[in-house]
């Protein structure tokens, strides 16, 4: 991107945010609350514990990038929630093996990796809409995950949970600046520059993005479709299950029995993938931007009396309003090269 395109991209993101904005005023107005002092708390609640603002955005900067670099080869990559639940029983039966963090979490980023493998090579290989594989994948390991909690990892102090990660294998804090925080967001940080250099710099990455914008000239120099397709899906899936370990291992230190520390975080970060434009940076601050919508909302359901229902659907309006742009270029974009790949295969 050049300066004019980075020009561009911030004007639609500011226009973007302001009608967003302007429609929750219209709306807490409807509904009879002071707009100023609602959208205010909103955009600001957040920030007064830090460590957990950013810890919350790191899970779904994580699910952000498990969509956005499978998006960039025109894979729709929707299996961040059973790639979180698998990456977090998995690091969960490492660390009681292994007692190590690191060894824990690279588990669980594998085992989301192969789940993304799995999807990916259906769709290449056998022609199985990934969507589809990755919806059903998404609940088998999500009642996969509650069945080894209730019944081989379960609590007897507290059998609504699983048994506690070993102290020796729970990821601690780091202290930057004078501010104590866990080391989720650092991790999440560096995973999101080296994805960065990865789509960029890298051959991989360079086939992904050819792969993705023209698979005629893909095809013509030479690059595998089929298996760039599902590289590009593996490594969605790998940061998936990196983000499903990292709340395990790195912040919870358990699962509890009906997963509510990840459920809907994959889901999330799509819409976070969105904002951000599917471009790595970008979605550092697209995630930490929607976790401040989700943490101010619920404090302005304290100070304002206001319902939960109504939080969820203004943080849902500036979110819609953020992605919608980018979400219909992307489409047009899926769509145009879903046609040209069938009238390919015809071809062919």
């Amino acid at each position: 991107m050049n300066l004019e395109d980075y020009a561009q991209v911030s004007l639609e993101i500011t226009g973007s945010i302001l009608a967003g904005l302007l429609v929750a005023a219209i709306i807490l107005i409807a509904t009879g609350y002071n707009p100023w002092k609602g959208l205010y708390i909103m955009l600001t609640g957040g920030l007064g514990d830090l460590d957990y603002l950013l810890s919350r955005a790191s899970f779904v900067l994580l699910t952000g990038l498990a969509f956005a670099l499978p998006m960039l080869a025109s894979a729709f990559n929707i299996g961040g929630e059973g790639q979180m639940y698998v990456g977090g029983i998995v690091a969960l039966i490492a660390s009681l093996i292994t007692k190590n963090p690191w060894i824990a979490i690279t588990a669980g980023a594998i085992a989301g990796a192969a789940l993304g493998f799995i999807t990916g090579a259906l769709r290449a290989y056998r022609e199985v809409n990934e969507v589809i594989t990755a919806i059903m994948l998404n609940w088998i390991f999500y009642y996969i995950s509650i069945f080894f909690i209730t019944s081989y990892l379960y609590n007897p102090q507290a059998p609504y949970r699983s048994v506690s990660v070993p102290k020796g294998a729970q990821l601690g804090f780091i202290e930057i600046a004078g501010i104590k925080m866990h080391l989720i967001f650092p991790l999440a940080l560096l995973t999101s520059f080296i994805t960065y250099f990865l789509i960029f710099h890298t051959r991989i990455g360079y086939r992904i993005r050819v792969a993705g914008l023209s698979p005629d000239s893909a095809r013509y120099s030479g690059i595998n479709a089929k298996m760039t397709f599902t590289n590009s899906m593996t490594l969605g899936g790998l940061f998936g299950g990196l983000s499903g370990a990292l709340n395990v291992i790195a912040f919870t230190y358990y699962m509890d029995q009906l997963l509510t520390s990840m459920v809907g975080m994959g889901f999330d970060g799509i819409g976070v993938a969105l904002m951000g434009r599917d471009h790595p940076i970008g979605i550092i601050f697209s995630a930490i931007f929607f976790s401040m919508l989700l943490l101010g909302g619920q404090k302005m359901q304290i100070a304002m009396n206001v319902p939960k229902e109504l939080t969820d659907a203004l943080s849902g309006v500036i979110i819609i309003s953020l992605a919608m742009p980018y979400a219909y270029k992307m489409l047009m974009s899926y769509l145009k090269i879903r046609r040209m790949m069938k009238v390919a295969g015809r071809s062919s």
